[in-house]
Parts: C-alpha cells; structure tokens; sequence
C-alpha cells in the first residue's frame, strides 16, 4: 500500500467533511477514511432531524454562534451547488404563556446580535404559518432549514473519491 497523508477515522458528516476539505485545499494528498460499518453516514449523521440550525441558542459573539451561523449558510450554499434537496423554511419559537415571553424576546434579542434574520410575530401572523399553534408571541427565525444528512454525506463521499481518496 503507497504511503499515505492523512486517515480519517469514522464515514459520519464530521469526517467526510473534514476528508474533502483536505483534498480540496491540498490537492494531491492522499488520504484514506476508514468506517467499521458496511454504509457511511448509519449514526447520528444518518439518523438525525435533519435540521439546518441557524444558531440563535447561543451566546452573542461566542465561536458556536459564529460558527453556527457560518456552517448554516456553508450548507445551504453545498446543498444548493450539489442540487441536493434542502428548505430554507424558518422556524416558529412560541410563547404559550406569560413567563415565556421575557425568555422569548432574550432569544429575539440574541438573533439580532448574532446577525440572524429574526422577526417579531404576533398570534395572527403565527396562525398563518402554523394554523394549529395557539401562542401570546412568536418569533420566526427564518435562516433555519432541513435537508437530508445521509445524502450530504453520500455526496461527500463522492467528491473524495473524484478527488483520488479511498475509503
């Protein structure tokens, strides 16, 4: 077997994306992935929601809401060049009762500060998107999406293997 330049250990969306980058910005390495399952992608990466997060959760400033809100846009843009299924549908946040709004209005609060397309919602706009949520407040976090994990993986896998890796 030649000599190789990196392995990566574990066929999920993590090492993947971390054996294409490497091929990507040093072309001409060698790099092997190795998975102890016979499909890449079979965990987490494969059974999760499926959710593209937006990152309003996390504190203002901090790497994970940098981070977050990086990686949200890099997906959407992979999905899109890559023609794998995706929506950039949003999300509702409700408050069902008086205590949950002044945590509702901290995360509004957080979406402005982390740069995240945020709207204030009031009951009758909620209803519009969501008919059978009944709610004081809302707010719609717009940059929140889905897509299909197992198939951003399988996509992945093909770009490494065009590119020479090996798994």
């Amino acid at each position: 077997m030649p000599t190789l330049d990196y392995t990566i250990i574990g066929g999920g969306i993590v090492g993947l994306a971390a054996a294409w980058q490497l091929g990507v910005r040093r072309p001409g390495t060698r790099i092997v992935l190795l998975e102890k399952e016979p499909e890449l992608a079979l965990h987490q990466t494969g059974r999760n929601s499926g959710v593209i997060h937006s990152g309003i959760y996390y504190k203002p400033g901090s790497f994970k809401a940098r981070f977050a809100k990086a990686g949200a846009e890099s997906m959407v843009d992979f999905c899109r060049h890559h023609a794998i299924p995706h929506d950039v549908c949003g999300k509702v946040i409700v408050a069902t009762e008086e205590p949950e709004l002044a945590p509702l209005e901290k995360l509004f609060q957080r979406g402005i500060q982390n740069e995240i397309p945020v709207e204030r919602l009031v009951p009758e706009q909620v209803a519009e998107l969501e008919p059978h949520v009944r709610c004081l407040a809302a707010i719609h976090v717009k940059s929140t999406g889905i897509t299909g994990y197992r198939l951003v993986a399988q996509t992945f896998a093909r770009l490494i293997e065009a590119a020479g890796g090996t798994m």
